[in-house]
């Protein structure tokens, strides 16, 4: 396997995973990918509020969980856009 092919596919494992967790959590419309271009490194995560939650809960939520599953730390969240 080449040098791509790993990165692509620790990507994908990435998003699966964050998937996996926040719909295992309760979120339904969930969307994950990775950003483009210079955003590459980033997790752009999207999903729908519980009944009866704030998006700003959803939002930390979210965050908590995909730091849980990814392991990313550090500034803006490790890289997590929640939305």
């Amino acid at each position: 396997m080449t040098y791509k092919e790993e990165r692509i596919a620790g990507r994908l494992a990435e998003t699966q995973s964050v998937k996996a967790a926040l719909t295992q959590a309760g979120y339904t419309g969930v969307k994950v990918e990775h950003g483009r271009g210079t955003a590459c490194g980033w997790l752009h995560v999207k999903a729908d509020e519980k009944p009866g939650q704030t998006w700003r809960e959803k939002n930390a939520d979210c965050e908590r969980i995909a730091q849980q599953v990814t392991g990313r730390q550090g500034e803006y969240g490790g890289r997590i856009n929640i939305s």
